[in-house]
């Protein structure tokens, strides 16, 4: 059956508009859907952890956080204090430290291990006298501000060299090294000179070898 013209005109109308219709609405679901929400990455807490909670699966914005994340945690690092063993050579003081062993005893020897004129000083006194109380031996490179207290040791004994001998607690007057110690040993004096140097706050007394019966 054939449809008048006044029908077809109206069909094609509803088919028009029902494709016009549905034109609109898809485009209104479009532009109205809800995004899926994404997570928002953070940082991890000061308790330590990952450096991200959450991805948001893209290399480029992972990486930017993950790079301010170490820059927050270069900048706390960077106020670390400093160790102690820097604090200590910074707060080392010569004057104190010379004044504290000086005040141990009456004699105080400034040595180092490796000089060979210590030895023969040190050996000296060890084998030839009665030292009461016995001299203080400080060995300046197992010290350690060893070099500091030499450098000091030099501004007020004018002596930069060891050994260095102190004898007497209200002098800090060199009593030399061991070519001066040997020369008097040599001359039967260094007793005598040890408690004149010493002012009655040392007693020293050679030794004599024993005789051969």
């Amino acid at each position: 059956m054939m449809l008048s013209a006044r029908k077809w005109r109206m069909f094609l109308v509803a088919v028009a508009t029902l494709l016009v219709v549905s034109v609109l609405y898809s485009k209104r679901e479009r532009y109205e859907a809800p995004k899926t929400p994404v997570a928002v990455p953070e940082a991890a807490n000061g308790k330590g952890g990952k450096s991200l909670i959450e991805s948001t699966n893209d290399d480029k914005v992972d990486a930017a956080i993950n790079n301010e994340i170490s820059k927050h945690k270069d900048g706390e690092s960077s106020g670390t204090k400093p160790n102690k063993e820097e604090a200590a050579a910074d707060d080392f003081d010569p004057a104190k430290e010379f004044l504290q062993i000086r005040s141990i005893a009456p004699m105080t020897v400034f040595s180092k291990t490796y000089c060979p004129y210590s030895q023969r000083l040190k050996q000296l006194l060890r084998d030839n006298y009665s030292i009461t109380p016995e001299p203080i031996i400080v060995e300046l490179d197992k010290h350690k501000h060893g070099k500091e207290l030499q450098e000091y040791l030099k501004t007020i004994t004018d002596r930069s060299t060891v050994p260095n001998v102190l004898v007497g607690t209200k002098s800090h007057t060199s009593r030399g090294g061991s070519d001066d110690f040997l020369s008097l040993h040599s001359e039967n004096k260094l007793a005598d000179m040890l408690n004149t140097w010493g002012d009655k706050e040392l007693s020293a007394k050679r030794i004599e070898a024993p005789s051969n019966v």
